[in-house]
């Protein structure tokens, strides 16, 4: 045993340098995984823990209908308690507040007081401290926790009291939005420890429900009833929804003293939310998976090129082992035994490489990604794969070794036996991509629950197909990039093409390692490229959005049209619809409700269309407008027509509460930006999902079919005609006192002048000449709670979502650039040592060293080029295959656009990293003795 494992080892002491880069590549794609499915861990025990400090332990959840705008009767708790099963209830509320911290020490007698901070909007939680810590928990970071007999106490979360710099004891004043004259102080009794559920969440505090309730004035008003259930099994938690919901109905069905209306609340279990979660999560987990194990593909492609060299440098020695009686199954053993200790070695350095790469990234963002968790199952996913790929990546090179002949390794000799083996791969190559292109076709056909399997398939016979058919482009494009490689470093081409001529599935293997990482990149690039453009806002949008989440009767909202500073003004109404008829049964009416994702936008027909102009795909914006006009028909989006299968001159059915209407499509329009708009309002503030995708009809049948006469979008420009006294950009900064001055062109505000939103009732807090104009139209709307943005925000905002997104993800695929990159120096480093030789007779001749050099890093530009142009080419492919997945998931079209500088960015990076790869065996050969190397030869 001791002679086989000398033989199988003795590349490792000869090749030290190529010996620790094939380890260091298993060690960097064991890490990855590790590294992501350990980060991502964190994130999802991090979410969870938001969510249950969000939901709690709750079962059954009773909230108005119109969300957190809405307030009902703290009464109802004792009905809901006295239910059979129930074991705990709580209620509570949540308002949204302005906050500054109060001076510490008053001013010194005759002292002028100092400038206090300005105020911030916040939320503030109105709880029963006796209660609460039964449904959520709360990590107290410093202090304590509220106590039933506190007045005027106040818990802040940590990332407010950082900002704030207040600490235990300190105290903040509190300001309502309902009257700006009415402050409170509150006492900091505890701080805690407590993540934010995205990054338009206001910051959090809270306080005991009085307390809220006497800012507000809104006494014995609360927003929430939280039930939890003795039993907590499913068939519990729905018996008891239905009993709330029963007694919900026969307390509207009691006249009240001080008035006659029922209060519109929605029953809902947590079930729901959870499953909602569970399935986000396990999207996010097969993405960040899918990403991770493309890098261990990498990995596999480095390790077979480094095995194949193994193989083809001891092809005489393996000969000879052939020629004493060694068999090919022992000659075969020999090679995975040289291998698999690699694999191991680097899988026990990557384990840790891994947790040391997720401590450095929740360190650097900790507030956001959570505590440092181990993902045990990841781990595992990683030492499997990181054997498993070095076990795939020794088989090639195995089965090469056992069809080693002793007659021809002992004539050494060469030729050009590869291309018929060549040309067979492409051949499957090319079928395995067709059936690619097959499956992308079956995809929007596939049912839901084999949707996951399907896209897995597709993406497996995509990657095979381009890595069989590799070689073969080796072969076709290597002549040329070795011609463009000369003419770049000024070398003769016959220089550079050894390594293609004489092992183009050795390099094939390189460039597929290549290819991979960056087909990750430029796909996700194209992809995110082509969502933008997928849903770009028309040329033409209004100046600024005004949205109100509480319904303004129509004819307050039409008054703000004579308000000075603004023109083009135009007023939509939004509302749920259902496609289905209502049932009568409280259950069923509840499981209805879901439906209400499908938004009704209702225009004026010249007003809006004037304002916002729509891309008809049927129809056309003359007829539409009149048919509008007419009443009885409505326009619906792209994304609608192709989830619903409806078109122009079809007929719509539509419930809206109990009430039903038919419309007839006049018209199908690309994605507007409206409904984009609306549903990034609702989704920011309710943390709900609203579908891609409305109908547009006319607010004259909202009233007639529906009898709404309500406000909610308010559309309008700021005036652009420049006038006498503008500023060098042609600005005039009116008067904000509503005299007409005010009417002339406003400067724009710059990009973080304002938050991107501005939510919740109350003013806008900035004070720019723009937000001077919206404050006074909301101030005659008694300042509603509101959404305020400017089309070019949104749409920033967005995109910077997407772009995100992009780059976060970009930076897992990234790393595998880097493991082909090791790669590259390996096969540098082989070729320079196999070629001794060859060099010592070029610099005998007069090639210089800096020539020399030129030549080693022209083979790696050589690779670099080829790795790049298949990339690239997988990529666009894999973002293709990206588009048609999107649309058969969600109905949303992207549409294929490709951001070619980053692409080309992409290219020039993967380049550039096989140059740097290729410098330390470039310097080896500048620095090859000539005598020494023509005496060994």
């Amino acid at each position: 045993m001791r002679l086989w494992w000398q033989l199988a080892t003795r590349n490792w002491r000869t090749k030290p340098g190529r010996t620790a880069l094939t380890g260091a590549a298993v060690a960097l794609g064991v890490g990855v995984v590790v590294w992501v499915t350990c980060c991502y861990e964190s994130v999802r025990q991090g979410v969870t823990r938001v969510v249950l400090e969000w939901v709690g332990s709750a079962h059954v959840i009773v909230e108005p209908v119109e969300g957190v705008w809405a307030v009902f009767s703290q009464g109802l708790e004792a009905e809901i308690a006295a239910l059979p099963g129930v074991a705990h209830t709580t209620i509570r509320t949540r308002e949204y507040v302005d906050a500054r911290p109060a001076p510490k020490t008053p001013p010194a007698l005759g002292s002028e007081p100092s400038r206090s901070r300005p105020y911030e909007r916040i939320e503030v939680s109105g709880v029963l401290p006796e209660k609460e810590t039964v449904f959520r928990t709360y990590r107290m970071a410093a202090g304590r926790f509220l106590n039933s007999d506190d007045v005027d106490a106040l818990l802040i979360e940590k990332l407010l009291a950082e900002e704030f710099g207040a600490g235990v004891g300190d105290r903040i004043v509190l300001r309502s939005l309902r009257d700006l004259e009415h402050t409170k102080t509150f006492t900091i009794v505890g701080i805690v420890d407590r993540r934010r559920a995205s990054v338009n969440q206001a910051p959090m505090t809270w306080a005991r429900l009085e307390d809220v309730q006497a800012l507000s004035g809104l006494p014995g008003r609360i927003k929430g009833i939280d039930v939890m259930l003795a039993d907590a099994g499913v068939p519990s938690i729905r018996a008891a929804a239905e009993r709330i919901r029963a007694l919900i109905d026969r307390h509207n069905a009691r006249p009240r003293k001080d008035d006659h209306e029922s209060e519109s609340l929605n029953v809902k279990t947590t079930e729901t939310q959870h499953k909602k979660l569970g399935a986000a999560q396990g999207l996010l987990q097969f993405i960040m998976l899918l990403l991770s194990c493309v890098v261990l593909l990498t990995a596999f492609f480095i390790i077979l090129a480094s095995m194949s060299m193994g193989v083809t440098e001891r092809i005489a020695e393996l000969g000879l082992l052939r020629c004493v009686g060694v068999t090919r199954g022992q000659v075969a053993g020999l090679v995975f035994l040289s291998t698999l200790p690699l694999g191991l070695a680097g899988t026990i350095v990557g384990v840790p490489l891994g947790v040391l790469l997720q401590w450095i990234t929740i360190e650097s963002a900790r507030d956001y990604l959570g505590d440092l968790v181990i993902n045990r199952w990841g781990v595992a996913l990683a030492v499997a794969g990181g054997l498993g790929t070095t076990l795939l990546g020794a088989a090639v090179p195995a089965a090469s070794a056992m069809a080693i002949s002793p007659v021809e390794a002992a004539r050494a000799s060469g030729g050009h036996r590869f291309l018929p083996g060549v040309w067979l791969l492409a051949l499957v190559g090319a079928i395995l991509l067709g059936g690619h292109e097959y499956v992308q076709r079956a995809i929007s056909r596939s049912v839901e629950g084999s949707f996951g399997t399907v896209a897995v398939g597709s993406l497996l016979l995509l990657y095979g197909g381009c890595a069989l058919i590799a070689p073969a482009v080796v072969v076709l494009l290597g002549r040329p990039a070795v011609r463009v490689a000369g003419g770049v470093l000024r070398l003769r081409p016959q220089l550079l093409g050894d390594e293609i001529d004489k092992a183009p599935y050795r390099s094939a293997a390189i460039c597929c390692g290549l290819a991979v990482g960056l087909s990750l990149i430029v796909g996700l690039i194209v992809w995110g490229q082509s969502v933008k453009e997928g849903w770009q806002f028309p040329r033409e949008f209004p100046d600024a959005m005004l949205y109100s989440y509480a319904p303004i009767p129509l004819e307050e909202v039409r008054a703000l049209r004579d308000t000075p500073g603004i023109t083009d003004f135009t007023v939509c109404d939004d509302f749920g619809f259902s496609l289905s008829k209502p049932s009568k049964l409280s259950i069923f009416r509840s499981l209805s409700m879901l439906e209400q994702s499908s938004r009704f936008l209702a225009i004026e027909p010249e007003e809006g269309l004037r304002a916002v102009k729509l891309a008809f795909l049927e129809g056309d914006e003359r007829d539409a407008t009149e048919k509008l006009k007419a009443g009885g028909h409505v326009l619906i989006t792209r994304e609608f027509s192709q989830a619903r299968d409806k078109h122009l001159g079809d007929t719509l059915e539509i419930w809206v509460g109990d009430k039903q209407a038919t419309f007839t499509i006049a018209g199908v329009v690309g994605s507007p930006g409206l409904d984009i708009a609306v549903s990034f309002f609702n989704a920011t503030e309710y943390f709900q999902f609203y579908a891609v995708g409305a109908i547009f009809g006319t607010l004259d049948d909202a009233e007639r079919l529906f009898g709404r006469r309500y406000g909610k979008l308010m559309l309008f420009n700021f005036p652009k005609a420049a006038t006498p006294g503008a500023d060098k950009d042609g600005a005039v900064l009116g008067s904000t006192d509503g005299s007409a001055g005010s009417a002339a062109r406003l400067t724009p505000a710059q990009p973080g002048e304002r938050q991107t939103f501005s939510l919740g009732p109350g003013p806008i807090p900035e004070t720019g000449p723009q937000e001077a104009i919206v404050n006074r139209m909301l101030k005659r709307l008694g300042f509603p709670p509101k959404a305020f943005v400017t089309a070019r925000e949104l749409k920033t905002q967005i995109d910077e979502n997407i772009n995100r997104v992009t780059l976060l993800l970009s930076a897992i695929p990234a790393v595998g650039l880097l493991i082909a990159a090791l790669g590259v120096a390996n096969l540098m480093a082989a070729n320079v040592a196999s070629r001794t030789r060859q060099i010592a007779v070029l610099r005998a001749i007069g090639v210089t060293r800096r020539q020399m050099a030129r030549i080693v890093i022209g083979e790696a530009v050589v690779l670099g080029l080829i790795g790049s142009v298949i990339g690239v080419a997988l990529g666009m492919l894999l973002a293709r295959a990206s588009n048609v997945m999107t649309t058969a998931l969600s109905g949303f079209e992207p549409v294929f656009a490709i951001h070619w500088t980053f692409v080309a960015a992409g290219a020039g990076l993967a380049t550039l990293l096989c140059v740097m790869a290729a410098l330390a065996p470039a310097g080896r050969a500048s620095r090859t003795r000539i005598v020494a190397a023509l005496a060994e030869g």
